[in-house]
């Protein structure tokens, strides 16, 4: 079973996407449609990003007549700072199982019990901006498990410019695979030239680009 049937398929429906983005601009817009979409479900929100890009966002929801600090009141939306909490739940330098569900895994469950929980992190954006790809990979794989067992919509958000080099493209097409979808923007074509060149000799398992 790949890990794209085990998320779909696990004991809740969850979903797992993941986009790469040129510049922080088209990162904003997609993140806040996203979330957006989330709002006006109704559903329980997660957002685990760096500041800077964060107050991007905020502006952006709020143009859309959001109302987030609302929102953030009734703790219908929780934000966490992405550096912050990634080295809470590492033990040294690798994401850590036990910690994760301490610090994203047991909140995520509580809040779960609202609705399916629709959550944005670029953690893993930090990890790979340090060229820390394995310890990203294994993020990647404990969202999964998370995903497994709670009802989770999750997009993880990368820059393009990680993976300019044609060494970390093994590691880009194993991200890839660590996800239900990869999804791409005309915006963003660099993002758009790499993955067709990291997948130019996929074997059929990556997870389908959009």
């Amino acid at each position: 079973m790949s890990v794209r049937e085990s998320i779909i398929c696990g004991a809740a429906a969850s979903e797992h996407v993941v986009q790469f983005f040129d510049a922080d601009d088209s990162r904003v817009e997609c993140v806040a449609a996203f979330l957006a979409e989330g709002f006006r479900a109704d559903e329980p929100l997660v957002v685990i990003a760096r500041p800077l890009n964060w107050t991007a966002i905020v502006e952006r929801l709020e143009a859309l007549g959001l109302p987030v600090q609302s929102a953030i009141g009734e703790e219908s939306l929780v934000v966490k700072d992405a550096g912050d909490t990634l080295r809470r739940l590492s033990r040294g330098g690798w994401p850590d199982p036990v910690a994760f569900d301490n610090v994203i895994g047991k909140p995520v469950a509580e809040l779960a019990r609202r609705g399916r929980v629709r959550a944005y992190g670029e953690m893993v954006d930090i990890l790979a901006q340090r060229l820390e790809l394995a310890e990203a990979v294994r993020l990647e794989e404990l969202w999964n498990a998370l995903g497994e067992r709670t009802a989770l919509y999750l997009m993880c958000g990368y820059a393009a410019a990680n993976f300019v080099s044609s060494a970390t493209h093994e590691a880009l097409r194993e991200i890839c695979s660590a996800h239900s979808h990869v999804h791409r923007n005309a915006q963003d074509p660099l993002a758009v030239w790499l993955l067709d060149s990291a997948h130019q000799s996929t074997d059929g398992d990556a997870a389908p680009v959009n």
